[in-house]
């Protein structure tokens, strides 16, 4: 009886072992292609979103520059008790800020240093008070040490022909970005 009972319990254990084997070893179908499914699915929702952050538009980054660079001209100059002046060069696509007085050797090392447009995006003008515009040449707009800049509005297109306009109020210590291109109202 002893024996019988060792017998059966041994022809379980290889039954089990040989049966068991192939269904523990790997994915099912259904198991592979729901994994499948929901990568394609995060990558359908994401991939765009990575694709936006990763090639930055070029718009929003003279956006950013810009913001930044007319704030620090307005601190700097009340801060420094100098005179600085945003240069626009709407013939060669760039933007550099110098302090005015500066000698023109570090002026030269200004305008490396600022930002130059990629292609696709152009400075159309720069409007000043007074119905004063520029769209050729070197547009100066000053940041003067007792706080206030010129009244001045940048208008900029970029390669979908989206235009924008960045308003620099003469006491207000940040720019306005406006969709369209508006005309500076004195």
């Amino acid at each position: 009886m002893l024996r019988l009972k060792q017998k059966s319990s041994q022809n379980k254990t290889a039954t089990e072992g040989k049966g068991a084997l192939p269904f523990d070893a790997g994915f099912t179908l259904i198991e592979l292609t729901v994994v499948m499914a929901l990568i394609s699915i995060m990558f359908f929702v994401t991939l765009p979103r990575i694709k936006r952050d990763i090639f930055v538009d070029q718009t929003k980054k003279t956006s950013r520059w810009l913001l930044t660079s007319v704030r620090y001209l307005k601190e700097a100059s009340i801060r420094d008790q100098t005179d600085y002046s945003l240069h626009v060069d709407m013939d060669n696509g760039k933007l550099w800020v110098s302090a005015t007085l500066k000698a023109e050797e570090s002026q030269e090392k200004s305008e490396i240093s600022g930002l130059t447009l990629v292609d696709g995006i152009r400075i159309r003008d720069v409007a000043f008070a007074g119905n004063r515009k520029m769209a050729h040449g070197v547009a100066q707009i000053q940041f003067y040490a007792k706080g206030y800049s010129d009244n001045a509005m940048i208008h900029v297109v970029n390669e979908n022909d989206r235009e924008l306009s960045y308003h620099i109020p003469p006491f207000l210590p940040h720019m306005k970005i406006l969709e369209d291109y508006v005309d500076l109202e004195d």
